[in-house]
């Protein structure tokens, strides 16, 4: 690798936005978090020995996604010890799967009816061959993939800087890549341009975890082992899952338009029309929150529901295209309709957690594979200037930090549809109000102990976005 691989060193004055990329970047992945203890392993370490290298941590944590690549490319590329594995996803059999799980989950109906689109060459194989495995294991989910390149995006979105101030951009854009070339590949086209399928998954979880070995081993040559692919199709349903891969191929587009316009285009254009497809396959039961639409995971990454992902596409078409429409997909109400204090009922995405415009809502998780409403306010308030999206984005800051909650002051149906500035009107403090994340005796907010620092690092990237937005670096 030569130079790619030389340690970088910054000045403090570079370090916040240095620190701001890492911690996109360790939010992106599903385990990583779990292996920065800082030397902590060894008790008689004191403060002083500890080496505080923000650019360096960046640059080698950057190496997990190298070590999650699957497909051709692999070998003599950023790791020595990776090498080109799974080839044979790129020659599954066009067929529905059976007991043995080798094939599709496409019905035979669908695959005689568009044959000529899912295999062109006519040799009864499907290629769904690259993109990267999960974390440990060798399934390529959807669910927590394209969190994890969407946030990956997202990140290098807002602190491009620091990517280029460390010398990561060849490294970062390589792995936004790697993500997004793989949703492109697996997308197929009706001949009306709409989207036809979209496999969001290949492998089957129970039948890898069974075989832990180096995923280079991981083939039919040693093992019966089956990858089967499953497709996203108005038969099949994913609506999650496609919102998921629109919203990382919309921040890949802003990636990308000012260095690799045609490529750029690419994504934004498959983006819209993956937005389209979820928003088209996207179901609900009669009490309009329970979704019937959900992708399949084999109890893994098992989706809530596809409200946060579908509002996590449409804020970032919006900031690709500008058109509004999709900002009201989100936050739409029905004003024909009104409550005992007058307020209307949410009709958008917002109706899954807010019931109408006289509530608001206090998020107590983070953004994260499963709910990424974290991100969604975080890219709302700033549009929508009011102060219902400031407040969410907000409280869930202090709930992480300890901070003192604040709000806007006043009664909830007069203010949290009005406009708020934040540069210019400050919260009114709020102590009442002493719901906060448990924190550790040395002061780590503990959300979960599986993964904890992901979470962690993730609130620590929402709370750099908020500074950069608002300038109120509490």
């Amino acid at each position: 690798m030569g130079n790619k691989r030389k340690e970088f060193v910054v000045k403090r004055n570079r370090c916040k936005k240095i620190a701001a990329a890492l911690l996109c970047m360790v939010m992106g992945c599903t385990t990583l978090g779990q292996g920065f203890s800082a030397a902590a392993a060894d008790a008689t370490t004191s403060e002083e020995e500890v080496e505080i290298n923000f650019a360096k941590a960046l640059q080698m944590s950057l190496y997990f996604y190298d070590a999650n690549k699957c497909g051709s490319g692999i070998t003599g590329g950023n790791l020595e010890w990776r090498g080109d594995c799974h080839t044979e996803d790129a020659a599954v059999p066009l067929k529905p799967m059976g007991e043995d799980y080798k094939g599709t989950n496409l019905s035979q109906e669908f695959i005689d009816a568009h044959r000529d689109i899912l295999d062109p060459d006519g040799d009864g194989t499907i290629d769904v061959a690259g993109g990267m495995h999960d974390a440990g294991d060798h399934v390529k989910f959807c669910l927590p993939g394209s969190y994890a390149a969407s946030t990956l995006g997202w990140g290098y979105y807002e602190f491009r800087d620091a990517y280029v101030d460390s010398g990561q951009q060849w490294h970062i854009e390589d792995i936004l890549h790697w993500f997004n070339d793989y949703y492109l590949k697996c997308t197929y086209f009706d001949e009306n341009g709409d989207i036809l399928a979209f496999c969001y998954q290949v492998g089957e979880g129970d039948i890898d975890h069974n075989y832990w070995n180096a995923p280079e081993l991981q083939n039919e040559s040693l093992l019966d082992f089956a990858r089967p692919a499953y497709f996203a199709t108005v038969e099949t349903p994913a609506s999650d899952m496609c919102a998921g891969v629109a919203a990382s191929l919309a921040v890949n587009y802003l990636n990308f338009k000012d260095t690799e316009p045609e490529y750029a285009e690419r994504c934004l254009n498959t983006a819209v029309k993956m937005y389209e497809f979820a928003v088209k396959t996207h179901s609900e039961a009669e009490d309009g929150k329970t979704v019937t639409s959900l992708g399949y995971d084999g109890g893994f990454y098992t989706s809530s529901y596809d409200y946060d992902e579908l509002a996590w596409a449409a804020v970032w078409l919006y900031e690709c295209t500008g058109e509004y429409d999709y900002i009201n997909d989100i936050i739409a109400v029905d004003e024909n309709t009104s409550g005992d204090m007058g307020a209307h009922p949410y009709t958008g995405y917002l109706k899954r957690i807010i019931a109408d415009t006289g509530n608001c809502w206090q998020n107590i998780w983070v953004h994260c594979w499963d709910t990424v409403w974290g991100g969604v306010f975080a890219k709302l308030a700033p549009i929508t200037n009011t102060a219902r999206d400031w407040y969410i984005f907000r409280w869930n800051l202090e709930y992480w930090s300890g901070l003192t909650h604040a709000d806007p002051g006043g009664p909830d149906d007069v203010l949290w549809n009005l406009p708020y500035d934040p540069k210019t009107t400050p919260f009114v403090a709020d102590t009442t109000d002493t719901t906060f994340l448990a924190k550790t005796p040395a002061g780590f907010s503990m959300l979960n102990n599986y993964g904890s620092c992901r979470y962690d690092a993730a609130a620590q990237l929402c709370a750099l976005v908020y500074e950069k937005e608002t300038g109120d670096d509490k």
